[in-house]
């Protein structure tokens, strides 16, 4: 079978997305690791509301990195021949971003149950070795691989990439996340986003979505404010 051409200036697809998907990750990881290391010894229904969260940003990030390495990068080393060596660097981080994700992820679940503190800050910890993996990868993802995305992947291939990632996350916290998304958009890129849904659920975003991440930031995000001061 030939290898597809470029997409159709129609088709491009709009890097910018995947710049406004990474913001969520940049933010979330390094603000819950300061959290989780505030959290008072042994209060399990704090721990209880932060993994809870946390299970959501770092479920999403791999979900969102297995899409990536299943549904794009065999579309890119098939059609970027000029960008083979960007496509593996960018396989090889995954996989140490892989197991950043699963040592957090396990050490949040211990953290849960008890809530004590020396698991706390062994879970910080795992949160700011993951950040700074994931960090530098999304920066080299951003320089490098996202010109060859916008030449080579169409807008329809990374919204079943987008598609995939909506479907593992739980309907309950599905507004949740697109508030996180949102969080730091622009006006612009606000539109883009929610231009990009149906309209009962653009309703659903305004009527209900917006005052429930509220709370949920409040929630979560109690004492933040001290943290940055200190």
């Amino acid at each position: 079978m030939p290898a597809a051409g470029p997409p159709l200036a129609t088709d491009r697809l709009d890097p910018q997305e995947m710049v406004i998907l990474h913001r969520v990750f940049r933010r979330e990881i390094p603000l819950l690791a300061d959290l989780i290391e505030a959290a008072p010894d042994g209060d399990q229904r704090r721990a209880a509301t932060l993994a809870g969260h946390l299970a959501l940003i770092l479920d999403a990030l791999g979900e969102h990195h297995e899409g990536e390495d299943d549904l794009l990068w065999p579309k890119l080393r098939e059609r970027a021949v000029v960008g083979g060596d960007v496509v593996a660097r960018m396989a090889e981080q995954h996989e140490a971003i892989a197991g950043a994700l699963a040592e957090a992820t396990q050490l949040s679940h211990e953290w849960r149950v008890t809530g004590e503190r020396d698991a706390a800050l062994r879970l910080a910890e795992a949160l700011r070795e993951l950040d700074r993996h994931a960090a530098a990868h999304m920066d080299d993802e951003e320089e490098h691989l996202l010109p060859l995305m916008a030449d080579h992947i169409t807008s329809g291939e990374w919204t079943q990439v987008g598609e995939r990632g909506r479907r593992s996350v739980p309907k309950t916290k599905l507004l949740i996340f697109l508030g996180a998304i949102l969080e730091d958009a622009t006006a612009q890129e606000r539109q883009l986003f929610l231009g990009q849904m149906p309209a009962p659920a653009r309703l659903l975003w305004r009527t209900l979505g917006t005052r429930l991440y509220d709370r949920t930031v409040t929630r979560v995000r109690r004492n933040s404010d001290a943290l940055a001061q200190s």
